[in-house]
């Protein structure tokens, strides 16, 4: 990691690169995450304590897998946003530059 006293450079492509690929793993997840929670939910257990505890167990892990999906999401919005903002900081930045080197 750069030290302060380093210039920041930040390439935006790579951003919305890494953003595209977050949205992937996304889709993946929740596509084979519905699909197992699917086969689980079918799942036959006769009676006591095991299928007792299958609906909650499911519930919680559908939880887990909504927190998760969200997760990625945020992540690669982060990247989408902030690829965004370091294109708009740039190109006024860059017409500073020109508008000042014009006043000369």
């Amino acid at each position: 990691m750069p030290s302060s006293a380093e210039p920041l450079n930040v390439d935006p492509d790579e951003l919305r690169l890494t953003a595209d690929h977050l949205d992937a793993h996304a889709s993946e997840f929740l596509s084979s995450h519905q699909g197992t929670h699917a086969r689980a939910g079918q799942v036959q257990l006769g009676s006591g304590l095991a299928a007792a505890a299958l609906p909650e167990m499911l519930a919680g892990w559908e939880a887990d897998g909504t927190r998760f999906g969200q997760h990625f999401s945020a992540h690669a919005e982060g990247h989408k946003t902030a690829a965004v903002k370091y294109v708009r900081t740039d190109t006024g930045n860059a017409s500073g530059i020109t508008d000042a080197g014009s006043g000369l």
